[in-house]
Protein backbone atom coordinates (compact mmCIF):
# COMPACT_ATOMS: atom_id res chain seq x y z
CA UNK A 1 0.00 0.00 0.00
CA UNK A 2 1.15 3.67 -1.06
CA UNK A 3 2.01 5.91 2.42
CA UNK A 4 -0.47 8.36 0.70
CA UNK A 5 -3.01 5.37 0.18
CA UNK A 6 -2.54 4.46 3.94
CA UNK A 7 -2.50 8.61 4.82
CA UNK A 8 -6.49 8.72 3.30
CA UNK A 9 -7.52 5.75 5.15
CA UNK A 10 -5.98 7.18 8.29
CA UNK A 11 -7.63 10.78 7.91
CA UNK A 12 -10.95 8.90 6.72
CA UNK A 13 -11.14 6.82 9.85
CA UNK A 14 -10.57 9.83 12.17
CA UNK A 15 -13.05 11.42 10.43
CA UNK A 16 -15.25 8.49 10.96
CA UNK A 17 -14.41 8.67 14.45
CA UNK A 18 -14.71 12.05 14.92
CA UNK A 19 -18.28 12.15 13.82
CA UNK A 20 -19.68 9.30 16.18
CA UNK A 21 -18.35 11.00 19.06
CA UNK A 22 -19.96 13.87 17.71
CA UNK A 23 -22.94 12.25 16.96
CA UNK A 24 -23.14 10.85 20.32
CA UNK A 25 -22.04 14.45 22.51
CA UNK A 26 -24.98 16.20 21.06
CA UNK A 27 -28.43 16.71 22.46
CA UNK A 28 -31.16 18.67 21.56
CA UNK A 29 -30.93 22.09 22.60
CA UNK A 30 -27.14 21.00 24.53
CA UNK A 31 -25.06 24.19 25.33
CA UNK A 32 -21.73 24.61 23.28
CA UNK A 33 -18.75 23.27 25.52
CA UNK A 34 -17.29 27.01 25.62
CA UNK A 35 -20.66 28.64 26.86
CA UNK A 36 -20.96 26.41 29.72
CA UNK A 37 -22.22 28.71 32.99
CA UNK A 38 -20.11 28.88 36.20
CA UNK A 39 -20.46 25.74 38.52
CA UNK A 40 -19.44 27.09 41.18
CA UNK A 41 -16.24 24.19 41.70
CA UNK A 42 -13.08 26.32 41.41
CA UNK A 43 -11.63 23.76 38.96
CA UNK A 44 -13.79 23.32 36.52
CA UNK A 45 -14.77 26.98 36.54
CA UNK A 46 -11.19 28.12 36.03
CA UNK A 47 -10.58 25.74 33.16
CA UNK A 48 -14.14 27.24 31.76
CA UNK A 49 -12.50 30.71 31.91
CA UNK A 50 -9.69 29.87 30.01
CA UNK A 51 -11.46 27.99 27.44
CA UNK A 52 -13.37 31.50 26.85
CA UNK A 53 -9.96 33.14 26.56
CA UNK A 54 -8.65 30.68 24.39
CA UNK A 55 -11.47 28.54 22.79
CA UNK A 56 -9.61 26.72 20.44
CA UNK A 57 -6.94 25.04 22.49
CA UNK A 58 -7.84 21.03 23.20
CA UNK A 59 -5.97 20.27 25.98
CA UNK A 60 -8.23 23.14 28.35
CA UNK A 61 -11.18 20.94 27.27
CA UNK A 62 -9.49 17.72 27.65
CA UNK A 63 -8.44 19.08 31.32
CA UNK A 64 -12.07 19.81 32.30
CA UNK A 65 -13.38 16.42 30.85
CA UNK A 66 -11.00 15.15 32.89
CA UNK A 67 -12.23 16.43 36.09
CA UNK A 68 -15.79 16.23 34.96
CA UNK A 69 -14.95 12.16 34.76
CA UNK A 70 -13.81 12.45 38.74
CA UNK A 71 -16.88 14.28 39.22
CA UNK A 72 -19.13 11.09 37.67
CA UNK A 73 -20.38 14.37 35.36
CA UNK A 74 -20.08 12.00 32.59
CA UNK A 75 -22.68 13.91 29.89
CA UNK A 76 -20.40 17.03 30.24
CA UNK A 77 -17.45 14.89 29.93
CA UNK A 78 -18.21 13.43 26.40
CA UNK A 79 -19.13 16.54 25.41
CA UNK A 80 -16.07 18.31 25.91
CA UNK A 81 -13.71 15.23 24.82
CA UNK A 82 -16.02 15.70 21.49
CA UNK A 83 -14.52 19.34 21.47
CA UNK A 84 -11.16 18.00 21.86
CA UNK A 85 -11.43 15.74 18.58
CA UNK A 86 -12.33 18.27 16.99
CA UNK A 87 -9.54 20.57 17.41
CA UNK A 88 -7.47 17.34 17.42
CA UNK A 89 -8.44 14.41 16.32
CA UNK A 90 -5.13 12.73 16.48
CA UNK A 91 -5.59 12.97 20.39
CA UNK A 92 -4.90 9.40 21.86
CA UNK A 93 -5.28 10.61 25.74
CA UNK A 94 -9.26 12.03 24.67
CA UNK A 95 -10.05 8.56 22.95
CA UNK A 96 -8.86 6.47 25.61
CA UNK A 97 -10.51 8.75 28.48
CA UNK A 98 -13.56 8.71 26.16
CA UNK A 99 -13.80 4.87 26.19
CA UNK A 100 -13.25 5.40 30.41
CA UNK A 101 -16.46 7.58 30.37
CA UNK A 102 -18.69 5.52 28.36
CA UNK A 103 -17.62 2.45 30.55
CA UNK A 104 -18.02 4.22 34.02
CA UNK A 105 -21.83 5.63 32.52
CA UNK A 106 -22.50 2.07 31.45
CA UNK A 107 -22.71 2.43 27.92
CA UNK A 108 -19.88 -0.93 27.59
CA UNK A 109 -21.02 -1.16 23.57
CA UNK A 110 -20.14 2.41 22.77
CA UNK A 111 -16.84 2.02 25.39
CA UNK A 112 -15.61 -1.27 23.22
CA UNK A 113 -16.64 0.26 19.96
CA UNK A 114 -15.00 3.93 20.60
CA UNK A 115 -11.30 1.22 22.01
CA UNK A 116 -11.55 -1.02 18.52
CA UNK A 117 -11.78 1.91 16.66
CA UNK A 118 -8.57 3.40 18.15
CA UNK A 119 -6.79 0.31 17.96
CA UNK A 120 -7.84 0.34 14.03
CA UNK A 121 -5.97 4.43 14.04
CA UNK A 122 -3.05 3.55 16.29
CA UNK A 123 -2.07 -0.33 15.17
CA UNK A 124 0.70 -0.59 16.91
CA UNK A 125 -0.25 1.45 20.31
CA UNK A 126 0.83 -1.63 22.65
CA UNK A 127 -1.30 0.94 25.82
CA UNK A 128 -4.38 1.45 22.70
CA UNK A 129 -4.39 -2.63 22.46
CA UNK A 130 -4.30 -3.58 26.46
CA UNK A 131 -6.85 -1.31 27.01
CA UNK A 132 -8.90 -2.98 24.24
CA UNK A 133 -8.50 -6.25 26.03
CA UNK A 134 -9.34 -5.12 29.48
CA UNK A 135 -12.54 -3.88 28.01
CA UNK A 136 -12.90 -7.45 26.13
CA UNK A 137 -12.61 -9.07 29.69
CA UNK A 138 -14.89 -7.01 31.96
CA UNK A 139 -17.39 -8.31 29.01
CA UNK A 140 -16.15 -11.76 29.36
CA UNK A 141 -15.32 -12.07 25.62
CA UNK A 142 -12.52 -13.97 26.04
CA UNK A 143 -11.64 -15.37 22.22
CA UNK A 144 -11.36 -11.73 21.57
CA UNK A 145 -9.39 -10.78 24.34
CA UNK A 146 -7.09 -13.62 23.56
CA UNK A 147 -6.91 -12.64 19.98
CA UNK A 148 -5.83 -9.31 21.07
CA UNK A 149 -3.05 -10.31 23.32
CA UNK A 150 -1.56 -12.53 20.47
CA UNK A 151 -1.49 -9.47 18.31
CA UNK A 152 0.49 -7.57 21.19
CA UNK A 153 2.83 -10.31 21.30
CA UNK A 154 3.21 -9.86 17.45
CA UNK A 155 4.44 -6.50 18.02
CA UNK A 156 6.58 -7.05 21.29
CA UNK A 157 7.10 -10.50 22.37
CA UNK A 158 6.98 -11.67 26.01
CA UNK A 159 5.79 -8.52 27.13
CA UNK A 160 4.78 -8.29 30.80
CA UNK A 161 1.83 -6.81 30.80
CA UNK A 162 0.03 -8.21 27.78
CA UNK A 163 1.44 -11.30 29.78
CA UNK A 164 -0.40 -9.90 33.44
CA UNK A 165 -3.93 -9.74 31.33
CA UNK A 166 -3.30 -12.85 29.70
CA UNK A 167 -3.35 -14.30 33.48
CA UNK A 168 -6.23 -11.95 34.13
CA UNK A 169 -8.69 -13.65 31.21
CA UNK A 170 -7.55 -17.28 32.71
CA UNK A 171 -8.22 -16.81 35.45
CA UNK A 172 -11.45 -15.14 34.79
CA UNK A 173 -11.85 -18.20 33.13
CA UNK A 174 -11.71 -20.73 35.89
CA UNK A 175 -8.32 -21.73 34.73
CA UNK A 176 -5.97 -21.46 37.06
CA UNK A 177 -3.04 -23.32 35.98
CA UNK A 178 -2.63 -21.05 33.06
CA UNK A 179 -3.34 -18.50 35.12
CA UNK A 180 -0.80 -18.95 37.24
CA UNK A 181 1.87 -19.80 34.18
CA UNK A 182 0.81 -16.27 32.88
CA UNK A 183 1.19 -14.44 35.96
CA UNK A 184 4.33 -16.31 36.60
CA UNK A 185 5.69 -15.71 33.15
CA UNK A 186 4.92 -11.73 33.99
CA UNK A 187 6.90 -11.81 37.41
CA UNK A 188 9.83 -13.08 36.07
CA UNK A 189 10.12 -10.17 33.06
CA UNK A 190 8.78 -7.39 35.42
CA UNK A 191 9.39 -8.41 39.17
CA UNK A 192 8.35 -5.03 40.35
CA UNK A 193 4.37 -5.88 39.53
CA UNK A 194 3.20 -6.09 42.71
CA UNK A 195 -0.42 -6.67 42.10
CA UNK A 196 0.30 -9.73 40.15
CA UNK A 197 2.37 -11.12 43.00
CA UNK A 198 -1.01 -10.29 44.94
CA UNK A 199 -3.10 -12.54 42.47
CA UNK A 200 0.15 -15.33 42.19
CA UNK A 201 -0.34 -15.33 46.07
CA UNK A 202 -4.39 -15.69 46.30
CA UNK A 203 -4.32 -18.36 43.40
CA UNK A 204 -1.30 -20.36 45.33
CA UNK A 205 -3.48 -20.25 48.54
CA UNK A 206 -6.67 -21.65 46.99
CA UNK A 207 -4.54 -24.52 45.64
CA UNK A 208 -3.04 -24.56 49.70
CA UNK A 209 0.10 -24.29 48.20
CA UNK A 210 2.71 -22.97 50.53
CA UNK A 211 4.48 -20.18 48.33
CA UNK A 212 1.54 -18.23 48.79
CA UNK A 213 3.16 -16.35 52.18
CA UNK A 214 6.32 -15.95 49.96
CA UNK A 215 4.13 -14.54 47.06
CA UNK A 216 2.66 -11.90 49.33
CA UNK A 217 5.79 -11.16 50.81
CA UNK A 218 7.31 -10.21 47.58
CA UNK A 219 4.38 -8.00 47.00
CA UNK A 220 4.98 -5.67 49.67
CA UNK A 221 8.69 -5.83 48.96
CA UNK A 222 8.19 -4.80 45.77
CA UNK A 223 6.04 -1.96 46.30
CA UNK A 224 6.07 -0.89 50.22
CA UNK A 225 3.77 1.43 50.16
CA UNK A 226 0.71 -0.37 48.18
CA UNK A 227 -2.22 -0.42 50.83
CA UNK A 228 -3.94 -2.88 49.06
CA UNK A 229 -0.92 -4.77 48.79
CA UNK A 230 -0.27 -5.21 52.67
CA UNK A 231 -3.94 -5.41 52.86
CA UNK A 232 -3.73 -8.54 50.51
CA UNK A 233 -1.01 -10.08 53.05
CA UNK A 234 -2.77 -9.06 55.95
CA UNK A 235 -5.98 -11.26 54.57
CA UNK A 236 -4.16 -13.97 53.86
CA UNK A 237 -2.65 -14.38 57.59
CA UNK A 238 -5.68 -13.68 59.00
CA UNK A 239 -7.53 -16.49 57.02
CA UNK A 240 -4.85 -19.12 58.37
CA UNK A 241 -5.32 -18.20 61.55
CA UNK A 242 -2.14 -15.76 62.16
CA UNK A 243 -4.44 -13.62 64.30
CA UNK A 244 -1.72 -11.46 65.58
CA UNK A 245 0.24 -11.17 62.86
CA UNK A 246 -1.96 -9.84 60.73
CA UNK A 247 -3.24 -6.95 63.81
CA UNK A 248 0.10 -5.96 63.02
CA UNK A 249 -0.02 -5.67 59.67
CA UNK A 250 -3.17 -3.33 60.10
CA UNK A 251 -1.70 -1.29 62.53
CA UNK A 252 1.33 -0.94 59.90
CA UNK A 253 -1.52 0.07 57.04
CA UNK A 254 -2.46 2.79 59.55
CA UNK A 255 0.53 4.51 59.84
CA UNK A 256 0.39 4.40 55.75
CA UNK A 257 -2.47 5.66 55.47
CA UNK A 258 -4.90 6.71 58.44
CA UNK A 259 -7.89 7.01 56.05
CA UNK A 260 -7.90 3.31 55.04
CA UNK A 261 -11.16 1.86 56.14
CA UNK A 262 -11.11 -1.69 55.14
CA UNK A 263 -7.71 -1.73 58.25
CA UNK A 264 -9.78 -0.61 60.51
CA UNK A 265 -13.21 -2.89 59.76
CA UNK A 266 -10.93 -6.17 60.10
CA UNK A 267 -8.71 -5.20 63.14
CA UNK A 268 -11.88 -4.64 64.67
CA UNK A 269 -13.03 -8.07 63.58
CA UNK A 270 -10.07 -9.87 64.34
CA UNK A 271 -9.82 -7.65 68.07
CA UNK A 272 -13.72 -8.60 68.63
CA UNK A 273 -12.16 -12.59 67.84
CA UNK A 274 -9.68 -12.22 70.34
CA UNK A 275 -12.09 -10.64 72.81
CA UNK A 276 -10.08 -7.70 72.74
CA UNK A 277 -13.49 -5.89 72.97
CA UNK A 278 -12.62 -2.10 73.85
CA UNK A 279 -9.81 -2.27 71.60
CA UNK A 280 -12.13 -4.03 68.87
CA UNK A 281 -14.24 -0.81 69.69
CA UNK A 282 -11.66 1.91 68.72
CA UNK A 283 -10.73 0.07 65.80
CA UNK A 284 -14.52 0.24 65.04
CA UNK A 285 -15.24 3.96 66.06
CA UNK A 286 -12.30 5.05 63.73
CA UNK A 287 -14.12 3.24 61.00
CA UNK A 288 -17.51 5.03 61.76
CA UNK A 289 -15.65 8.24 61.95
CA UNK A 290 -13.92 7.88 58.52
CA UNK A 291 -17.07 6.30 56.30
CA UNK A 292 -20.03 7.13 58.49
CA UNK A 293 -22.43 5.73 56.27
CA UNK A 294 -20.62 2.23 56.28
CA UNK A 295 -23.62 0.07 58.00
CA UNK A 296 -20.44 -2.44 58.53
CA UNK A 297 -19.28 0.38 61.08
CA UNK A 298 -22.80 0.16 62.91
CA UNK A 299 -23.25 -3.56 62.88
CA UNK A 300 -19.72 -4.18 64.66
CA UNK A 301 -20.47 -1.53 67.19
CA UNK A 302 -23.60 -3.27 68.19
CA UNK A 303 -22.33 -6.77 68.39
CA UNK A 304 -19.41 -5.15 70.27
CA UNK A 305 -22.09 -3.54 72.94
CA UNK A 306 -24.00 -6.56 72.71
CA UNK A 307 -20.62 -8.86 73.86
CA UNK A 308 -20.07 -5.60 76.51
CA UNK A 309 -23.80 -6.25 77.76
CA UNK A 310 -24.87 -3.26 76.73
CA UNK A 311 -28.06 -4.11 75.21
CA UNK A 312 -29.52 -0.56 74.74
CA UNK A 313 -26.39 0.57 73.00
CA UNK A 314 -26.52 -2.53 70.66
CA UNK A 315 -30.22 -1.94 69.84
CA UNK A 316 -29.75 1.59 68.76
CA UNK A 317 -25.77 0.34 66.61
CA UNK A 318 -28.02 -2.03 64.86
CA UNK A 319 -30.73 0.15 64.13
CA UNK A 320 -28.53 2.88 62.44
CA UNK A 321 -27.31 -0.11 60.29
CA UNK A 322 -30.45 -0.88 58.88
CA UNK A 323 -31.13 2.76 58.14
CA UNK A 324 -27.65 2.91 55.90
CA UNK A 325 -29.05 -0.46 54.25
CA UNK A 326 -32.65 -1.62 55.52
CA UNK A 327 -31.45 -5.49 54.05
CA UNK A 328 -28.85 -5.45 56.21
CA UNK A 329 -29.57 -9.58 56.75
CA UNK A 330 -27.03 -9.52 60.07
CA UNK A 331 -28.36 -6.59 61.59
CA UNK A 332 -31.77 -8.26 61.12
CA UNK A 333 -30.45 -11.04 63.47
CA UNK A 334 -28.84 -8.88 65.75
CA UNK A 335 -32.31 -7.03 67.10
CA UNK A 336 -33.92 -10.32 67.09
CA UNK A 337 -30.91 -11.89 69.41
CA UNK A 338 -31.54 -8.83 71.77
CA UNK A 339 -35.51 -9.87 71.72
CA UNK A 340 -35.19 -12.90 72.50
Amino acid sequence: MELTQFRSITQWLMAFVLFTVLAGACKKNAEHPGDMGLTGDPSIDGLTEAIKATPNDPNLYLKRSEIFYEREAYDQAIQDLAQVMKLDSTNLKAHHLLADVYMDSYQSARALQTMQRVVMLYPDSINTKLKLSEFQLILKQYDAALSTIADIMEIRPGDPEALFMLGMIYRDQGKTDLAIGAFQSAVERNPDMSEAWVILGDLMDRTHNPLASQYFDNAVRVAPNNVAAWHAKAYFLQNNDKIDEALEIYKHIHSLDAQYPEAYLNAGILLMVKDSLDAALREINILGEIDPANPAAWFYKGKIYHLKGQNDQAKAAYEQALRLDPEYGQAKDGLQELAE
